[in-house]
């Protein structure tokens, strides 16, 4: 039995298993469908949620992304590929090199006292 066949046997929509999981809908959909890796924390809460073992929640996931080809571990959360406007980035790297910046005056501030 997969995640799914899990979740429809305890009468478990979608967007509830999201919410127990503290996750948008459409995060849990891809994780549900195998788009998505689950890490060893979420199948925890899943095996919680859906009162069964992790064992048990893996055997019929085999087919689920690893994270062995990520930078990511376990306990991290990461977003692989981005898209957002030139202009929304362009304020990012601003601000990026404004904090350095800052960053950069209190260290030499520290360092005269």
């Amino acid at each position: 039995m997969n995640l799914k066949e899990f979740r429809i046997k305890k009468g478990i929509t979608q967007k509830e298993m999201a919410l127990k999981m503290a996750m948008e809908q459409t995060t849990y959909s891809r994780k549900e469908n195998g788009k998505s890796p689950i890490t060893e924390n979420e199948w925890e809460r899943f095996a919680k949620v859906l009162d069964t073992s992790i064992e048990e929640l893996k055997k019929g996931n085999e087919s689920v992304p690893k994270n062995e080809n990520c930078t990511f571990n376990d306990n991290s959360v990461g977003i692989q590929i981005i898209s957002m406007p030139k202009e929304a980035w362009e304020i990012m790297l601003k601000y990026s090199s404004k904090l350095e910046e800052e960053i950069q005056n209190l260290k030499n501030q520290l360092s005269t006292k």
